[in-house]
């Protein structure tokens, strides 16, 4: 996936050691964003759902996660995990 650069992301450990450093701050809401949230993981060999199942897992009650910015091809392909 070439839409600007290579697609490089972080791993999941990253990620959820983010969010729940932000929870620790007080946010009650964790924003999963990128130019195209959906391609998350291809780089690394993981992916969204595995993502999406890791982050809701490990947030504490309250804190709400939303996802943005995807296309539709990339999201379709996991639409039974997710």
């Amino acid at each position: 996936k070439h839409a600007r650069g290579k697609l490089a992301s972080y791993t999941e450990d990253a990620i959820v050691s983010r969010a729940l450093q932000a929870a620790a701050e007080g946010a009650t809401e964790v924003w999963l964003t990128s130019e195209d949230t959906g391609a998350y993981g291809i780089d690394i060999g993981s992916n969204i759902a595995s993502l999406l199942s890791r982050v809701s897992s490990e947030l504490p009650a309250g804190v709400m996660m939303k996802l943005g910015m995807t296309n539709p091809p990339y999201m379709l392909a996991h639409v039974e995990p997710v």
